[in-house]
């Protein structure tokens, strides 16, 4: 059955709209925020051994909200593409309501997923403090934590959660990818994963609270999560989908890879990539998995159909601790849809698939040809070497890559000679 793929998240760079073309298949149609570059559009359909026509896109002029979603205009450029739309299913980045009126505007089938996203039923599922209320009730072990509505009540949290490891974390309500939490610690400023900026308690709490409840505060959210932070061996991941029937299916899992920013005084780590499978003892994998299971299934209770991903940490002391659910497709379904399609579906079995999401920006023929006079390019045969996944023109973005091994060692090396190839200083 093709798919409408809707890039309507995690695409708001070129790089990020180019890196999740490598999603689509023959006879899929990408509604995307931009026209798609003729070479890099031909780049993908030959990694992918597909034709160049098979790789087809609709353009909305605009980062794709769900106005511009139910617009005329775009609704009208979607219609011709669209035969015998009966036979036609969205997959979008995130369900919301104007998924839901899109595909019934063009004729799709009606499905679970649309009457819950039409009801803006994905919500429930993508703030943090709902993350905590559903995992308490699936008993999903989560880091000691409140939620608060109010200065008065942070500063009481913070006080009564920071006594565990000397550390809390403040999380906005509705960011992702950190970009909402704020460390506070008694001992160091050094910066924290998992957090855009780190800060060190050296007055009045009550006062501190009051200066970032102003700063975080959001008007339509108007409530913030307070947990212990704890340091974590490693970040995990494990990604889902639900079926129309209700049925959770494990896609992947990995391991998330940070490290220190190149400015001294920078107050959050870089985020260098993902490393799919998780990096962990099969024992710990496999209660990961278990316990991950429940809060997909608690969504898939409610309603919820598509793409899931739940996150965790791994503690110092071997705990599993569960920080954070979104009900959308992840940064990983890309490298997993290219493992899948190139190494095959067991490619988790007996290689690594490791994003790289922090390489100097350099012309896009330039890296192709490095890779082809390096032998570093993809070989199918070889079964290892590398792809150019996501790249940005003006060359103010960092290239992201995948490199498809062996082993987590065999891939390091391969980036890493790649990086010495680009010119590109050691990290």
């Amino acid at each position: 059955m093709p798919k409408l793929i809707v890039l309507n998240i995690g695409a708001d760079t070129t790089r990020s709209v180019y890196r999740q073309l490598w999603l689509a298949q023959p006879g899929d149609v990408v509604v995307s925020p931009i026209p798609i570059d003729e070479v890099f559009g031909a780049y993908v359909c030959r990694v992918l051994g597909m034709r160049r026509e098979d790789l087809r896109t609709v353009v909305a002029d605009d980062i794709v909200t769900d106005e511009v979603l139910t617009s005329k205009k775009l609704i009208d450029r979607l219609r011709p593409q669209v035969a015998d739309p009966r036979s036609w299913e969205l997959m979008p980045a995130i369900f919301t309501p104007g998924v839901a009126e899109l595909g019934s505007r063009l004729g799709l089938a009606q499905t679970a997923a649309d009457r819950f996203a039409a009801q803006d039923g994905p919500v429930l599922l993508n703030r943090k403090t709902h993350f905590r209320r559903l995992a308490v009730g699936a008993g999903l072990p989560v880091p000691e934590g409140s939620v608060v509505t109010g200065p008065g009540a942070l500063a009481a949290a913070v006080e009564r959660h920071l006594p565990r490891t000397g550390i809390v974390v403040v999380k906005r309500d509705d960011d992702s990818g950190g970009r909402g939490n704020i460390a506070l610690t008694t001992d160091g400023s050094a910066p924290l994963p998992g957090n855009r900026d780190t800060r060190v308690l050296n007055g009045s709490i009550t006062t501190l609270a009051e200066g970032l409840w102003r700063e975080l505060f959001d008007a339509d959210n108007p409530a913030m999560v307070v947990e212990t932070y704890h340091p974590a061996v490693c970040s995990i991941f494990l990604e889902y989908v639900i079926g129309e029937d209700g049925r959770a299916e494990l896609l992947n899992s990995g391991t998330i890879r940070r490290r220190p920013h190149h400015d001294p005084d920078a107050r959050e780590l870089v985020w260098a990539g993902l490393d799919l499978p998780a990096d962990l003892p099969p024992s710990t994998l496999a209660r990961a998995a278990a316990l991950s299971a429940r809060i997909v299934e608690l969504s898939a209770r409610t309603g919820y159909r598509g793409h899931i991903n739940v996150d965790a940490i791994l503690t110092e002391n071997g705990e599993l601790l569960f920080n954070e659910v979104n009900a959308r497709w992840g940064g990983s379904l890309t490298l997993h849809t290219l493992g899948h399609r190139l190494l095959g579906p067991e490619y988790a079995t007996d290689h690594v698939v490791a994003g790289v999401r922090d390489v100097a920006p350099a012309g896009f023929t330039e890296m192709l040809a490095v890779l082809d006079r390096t032998g570093r390019h993809f070989d199918p045969g070889r079964g290892e070497g590398l792809v150019v996944i996501g790249h940005d023109p003006s060359l103010t973005e960092p290239t992201e890559c995948v490199v498809l091994a062996g082993s987590r060692a065999r891939a390091r090396d391969i980036e890493a000679g790649f990086r010495c190839a680009l010119g590109e200083t050691s990290r």
